[in-house]
């Protein structure tokens, strides 16, 4: 039972916190100490001011840790030379959209129907050169020549 300024008693906190890391109501319960958490759990995320308390716990811990997570995973594959070519590439280029140092640029999101019939062509093209690449038998260990990192 929420309080009567409207705000959360410590152990709907805590449920609200123990939600946006386990994603499971029945656990998230048990953890916050409720006496029957299979049953409060789903009590609780019944309750819109619970659930947008867990939406928007979850959407922060993605901006901070999922974030940091994230941009690290990448950088250690754009790094890697024992990682494939194709998924070095891609996590470069992942890395250089989120930095916004090839803002400016045309990045091709032109939706589909408004392209011309050359330009439809040239990026199916384009498209099947990467599925190529990325079809592209590589031994493990050791880097392909020619990538866009030697």
């Amino acid at each position: 039972m929420p309080l009567k300024s409207g705000r959360f008693t410590r152990q709907e906190q805590a449920f609200v916190d123990q939600m946006a890391h386990v994603n499971n109501p029945t656990l998230a319960a048990r953890g916050a100490g409720y006496s029957q958490p299979a049953s409060q759990g789903g009590v609780l995320m019944r309750r819109p001011d619970v659930l947008a308390s867990v939406q928007a716990a979850v959407a922060y811990r993605l901006k901070t840790e999922g974030a940091e997570v994230g941009v690290g995973t990448l950088i250690e594959i754009a790094k890697d030379v024992k990682h494939p070519a194709a998924s070095r590439v891609m996590a470069a280029k992942a890395l250089v959209q989120l930095s916004g140092v090839a803002q400016g640029e045309d990045d091709g999101e032109k939706p589909l129907s408004s392209l011309s019939r050359a330009e439809l062509a040239h990026r199916a093209n384009q498209a099947r050169e990467i599925l190529a690449e990325l079809d592209a038998p590589v031994i493990e260990h050791e880097a392909p020549a020619g990538t866009v990192f030697d």
